[in-house]
């Protein structure tokens, strides 16, 4: 049984259609979608702390994006061939992977449940540069006005202490 979401959340989302007989199933589709969703934020966040791992710590953002993606997990496996269960599925799906992919590019914070952002683990990815500040030594332009930043070389010294 997962973390993120419930299977009695997925009955609620399962609109219109008995749950008979699905709470195994949802169950399964739950660790998938919790899996996918680590996946996804692996690289931005520390997956080991409290708010991963308590449910009462869980962001809502993922109790909501664990909620709709197993929810459309479970409707593309009951589908049986069903054109309105797939494109419901499918629905779930993007909307969620929507979301997961602009959290691990950047474009979204997580918030916990006070609203405070999740602060970032690593910096897995970035580039992280040293001289953005200095002037670039050789130029595309005239040789002669070519120079060396004044403080580069007190600078760098300074990094050695």
């Amino acid at each position: 049984m997962g973390l993120f979401a419930t299977t009695t959340g997925i009955e609620t989302m399962f609109i219109g259609t008995t749950f008979n007989g699905l709470t195994a199933a949802a169950s399964t589709m739950i660790d998938q979608a919790e899996d996918e969703i680590k996946k996804y934020l692996s690289r931005r966040y520390d997956l080991s702390s409290a708010y991963f791992n308590t449910t009462t710590s869980i962001p809502p953002m993922i109790r909501h994006l664990a909620l709709w993606l197993s929810t459309g997990y479970l409707y593309e496996g009951a589908a049986r061939g069903g054109i309105d269960s797939f494109s419901r599925a499918d629905r779930y799906i993007k909307k969620a992977m929507d979301n997961l992919t602009a959290i691990s590019e950047g474009k979204l914070d997580l918030l916990d449940s006070t609203g405070s952002v999740i602060l970032e683990s690593t910096t897995y990815g970035r580039v992280v540069s040293s001289t953005e500040d200095y002037t670039p030594t050789f130029g595309e332009d005239d040789t002669l006005n070519w120079d060396v930043d004044m403080d580069k070389l007190s600078d760098i010294s300074s990094d050695r202490d």
